[in-house]
């Protein structure tokens, strides 16, 4: 069934894949990715620009007969991770990794363009087709710093669409979401100023690290106590960080962590609790704490009439069982900076081996997927230009 639908420039798309893999960058880095991108879209002979959002790239094909514009994005940012795999294609750059599948999504928009351009869609479809090469997802809202600079001030987008590999899901099956597909997400700061002194003698100081262990344990009381229970919530510290010596009672210490929320008025509740909690601790220990809460991306929602269209047109290319809908994730994604803007979605794209049990999943320094998902993805975006831009 999945080798059915290979496109006839498989290998093509695994050799750019590949390349991409073996040079991974961090987020506001991808020179070598925007430039390997750019000697692609010259020898395709599509027209581009460089250095949008710092590192980003905008390239655009217009057919002849009017229509709308549909947008493909994809993110081209790695990961600060050492690779475990051994393959021929592994990073040659230590402690970076494309473990997020970033570099099969960026095959697959170039894919997506070779297709149109070699189908003569320039000749025969309707409308326009953008192609957004986007910086710094993993950090650094590369979405929002492509939006801030202008380019797109002019466009008017009638859909925009991004896949993102699933590895939970084999290749040949996608999944979305209805709705909300992502959560929103904020990072939270806390820096906690106590009274150093001898560990001999703590009764003449005021210790930060019984302070900072209170406070963690108090907090799983926000998600379990505060937010219904038919709603969703993450918090979780992460880092934990203070003394120098184990006979030292230091005189500070810092948290810091990670909050996910499906929905904006959780978001609001759980940031208040939080300002309550500190406020007491600092009472409760004679410690000085200030409280950092920083908001990052926002929830992604996906388009309904964007989602009806792709159950149709996934379900003619793959079969209906093999398209799933699926529940939120608690995982943060800056498309939803696009979506804030335009009507879009955010397909998953199956990409385990068939007939494998899960593994290794996203983030994973043995993360790899099977490459056949790149055709898949290339040819339901390019349905999906097709079927926005009104094409029979």
């Amino acid at each position: 069934m999945i080798d059915a639908i290979l496109t006839p420039f498989h290998d093509w798309l695994v050799e750019l894949r590949r390349h991409f893999h073996q040079y991974p960058e961090l987020a506001y880095n991808e020179y070598e990715t925007a430039a390997q991108i750019a000697r692609v879209l010259d020898e395709l002979g599509v027209p581009y620009q460089k250095g949008i959002g710092k590192t980003g790239v905008v390239a655009s094909i217009s057919a002849k007969q009017s229509g709308p514009t549909v947008a493909l994005r994809s993110d081209m940012d790695a990961l600060p991770l050492l690779e475990a795999n051994d393959v021929s294609y592994k990073s040659k750059n230590p402690g970076v990794m494309h473990a997020c599948g970033h570099d099969g999504h960026v095959a697959i928009v170039l894919g997506a363009i070779r297709w149109l351009i070699e189908n003569q869609w320039p000749e025969k479809g309707r409308g326009r087709a953008l192609f957004v090469f986007q910086p710094a997802e993993e950090s650094g809202a590369g979405a929002k710093s492509m939006l801030d600079s202008g380019i797109f001030a002019s466009e008017d987008v009638e859909a925009i669409f991004a896949v993102h590999m699933h590895p939970e899901l084999p290749v040949g099956q996608i999944g979305m979401a209805e709705g909300v597909s992502n959560a929103a997400s904020s990072s939270v700061r806390i820096r906690l100023i106590g009274r150093g002194g001898h560990g001999a003698h703590p009764h003449l100081c005021a210790d930060p690290i019984v302070a900072g262990s209170y406070l963690i344990t108090e907090l799983q009381s926000v998600i379990s106590r505060n937010v219904s229970p038919l709603e969703s919530a993450v918090l979780t510290i992460g880092t934990f960080q203070a003394g120098t010596a184990p006979n030292i009672i230091p005189q500070e210490a810092r948290l810091e962590g990670t909050l996910r929320t499906l929905q904006v008025e959780t978001w609001s509740l759980i940031e208040a609790r939080l300002s309550e909690i500190v406020d007491g601790l600092e009472r409760a220990f004679g410690i000085s704490a200030e409280l950092t809460i920083l908001r990052g991306y926002p929830l992604l929602v996906n388009d309904p009439k964007l989602v009806k269209l792709c159950r149709e047109e996934s379900t003619s290319l793959l079969g209906a069982e093999q398209v799933k809908v699926e529940a939120a994730r608690m995982g943060a994604e800056d498309f939803a900076y696009f979506l804030e803007k335009y009507p879009g979605l955010m397909i998953r794209l199956g990409c385990r081996e068939p007939h494998t049990e899960y593994r290794h999943g996203l983030h994973s320094p043995y993360f790899d997927f099977d490459e056949r998902a790149l055709d898949v993805g290339v040819q339901l975006l390019v349905r999906l230009i097709e079927a926005v831009s009104g094409e029979q």
